[in-house]
């Protein structure tokens, strides 16, 4: 029998965030380590530069001393809102603090020959949060960082608790501000998903009542037979798997 006719919306996001964890090496992080004025988890973000680029954060240290980390920290966050700027502009080029630069992300090496480039993308960190409070009055079921930047979140539903992605999606357009530091368009996470057990949906943009979603599933059938939504799930797991598996990984 099916374990969704026994979960509720706590347990489908505990399966989430347990697959990241323990299949796809994600940390598992908590509110507590998120700071909403600059949507990011800071620990997170200082151990990445620690250990991907030690020179440059020795030399960082000599100049601002104890304040190093909150100047880093606002220069990233400054970088992403400021007019012109943008998150997914400062994951591809990175940040400078005076003369020196700071790599923000790791990219995949083209070929694995590239032994360099691919030992440096292992040094990225991955982690997911559950209940993260983006706001006093904004609670986001799961956010995904890399390296402590959060670049995606996901509002999960459960039908067997009576809703479907189709309540995330009401929940992103009538009860998110798109102007909260975690969901403003480019200077905030990249992606948001409406999840249920049966289908994804996404947007890149928060626009309240006029946010537009779009269907991020694999297509049900083949050829002349395919339709929307996904394939139904084998031996009673669930249909949207491929988030964890795939997508996510």
């Amino acid at each position: 029998m099916s374990r969704q006719k026994f979960m509720d919306e706590k347990d489908y996001q505990r399966i989430l965030a347990r697959h990241l964890v323990e299949d796809n090496g994600f940390r598992q992080r908590t509110n507590a380590d998120f700071c909403r004025l600059y949507a990011m988890d800071k620990g997170l973000l200082i151990e990445f530069l620690e250990v991907s680029q030690p020179d440059a954060m020795k030399e960082l240290l000599r100049i601002y001393k104890s304040k190093r980390d909150e100047t880093i920290a606002q220069t990233v966050n400054l970088s992403c809102v400021s007019s012109g700027g943008s998150l997914i502009q400062k994951l591809k080029h990175g940040v400078s603090i005076g003369k020196i630069h700071l790599d923000l992300f790791n990219p995949l090496p083209d070929s694995p020959l590239e032994k360099g480039v691919a030992a440096a993308w292992k040094k990225n960190i991955f982690s997911v949060a559950r209940e993260v409070w983006a706001s006093d009055g904004e609670i986001i079921d799961h956010v995904i960082f890399v390296n402590g930047l959060a670049v995606a979140t996901v509002e999960m539903k459960c039908e067997a608790s009576g809703q479907t992605y189709n309540d995330a999606i009401r929940q992103y357009r009538t009860e998110r501000d798109p102007e909260t530091r975690l969901l403003r368009w480019k200077a905030g996470a990249l992606v948001h998903f409406a999840m249920d057990m049966n289908e994804v949906w996404m947007t890149t943009k928060l626009e309240g009542r006029s946010t537009h979603f779009i269907p991020f599933n694999r297509g049900n059938g083949e050829g002349v037979e395919a339709g929307k939504g996904n394939p139904p799930p084998a031996k009673g797991d669930f249909a949207t798997e491929y988030m964890w598996t795939d997508i996510l990984a």
